[in-house]
């Protein structure tokens, strides 16, 4: 599958690496690609990096995301499902950038003919995508509108060693709100381990 990553940063360059290792052709999209030769990535500019993909992940910070997806243009995303990743925090990482909605619902209002999927925005790069090492299996959550969007994000996870087991489809994209308003938990979470590698997983009452 052809995968374009918006943006450079650590989150897109572990996904990219992790996708090219399962055989995903991968090209990361930057505003000034001739800046970025040194990842090891194939980089691209944004609206070729859009033209490219069959399938758009936003790894971009939420403070932009919709800007420099309306940069792309409405047409360039149309009928491809895009992975929301991103989260929308102030400069001192404090407050939440949307904190009565979510970056994936203003991105699907934004752009009503691209299949917006949220998920992996509840953990650190460095376990989505190796979730196998952590101690025990955890939880990738779903939220979007579309079903065959979340069926291919679904396969997408699988190759990052996300089994369906571990893959939650929690509803529509308003659901969005709660995987990203977790960022502030997160955090919380992460302060008081002192470490970032860690998830959450649900856990249902015992049968019986």
């Amino acid at each position: 599958m052809r995968i374009g990553l918006l943006g450079t940063g650590n989150v897109a360059r572990a996904l990219a690496q992790a996708w090219r290792a399962a055989e995903h052709d991968v090209l990361l999209g930057s505003r000034k690609p001739e800046e970025r030769t040194e990842l090891g990535l194939p980089v691209a500019e944004l609206s070729a990096t859009a033209a490219h993909a069959e399938v758009l992940v936003n790894a971009t910070p939420g403070t932009v995301s919709v800007e420099l997806l309306h940069s792309i243009g409405a047409s360039a995303l149309a009928g491809k499902p895009l992975i929301d990743i991103g989260v929308g925090l102030t400069d001192d990482y404090t407050e939440l950038s949307h904190p009565n909605s979510s970056l994936a619902e203003l991105i699907q209002e934004a752009f009503p003919r691209t299949p917006v999927v949220k998920t992996l925005c509840t953990m650190d790069s460095t376990v989505m995508i190796a979730p196998d090492s952590l101690d025990g299996p955890s939880t990738v959550f779903l939220s979007g509108d579309d079903a065959e969007a979340k069926r291919t994000t679904g396969r997408l996870l699988t190759d990052l060693g996300w089994p369906e087991s571990s893959q939650l489809d929690i509803g529509g994209i308003t659901t969005a709100r709660g995987q990203e308003h977790f960022a502030l938990l997160f955090m919380g979470i992460a302060n008081g381990l002192g470490a970032h590698a860690f998830n959450i997983k649900v856990v249902t009452r015992a049968a019986g």
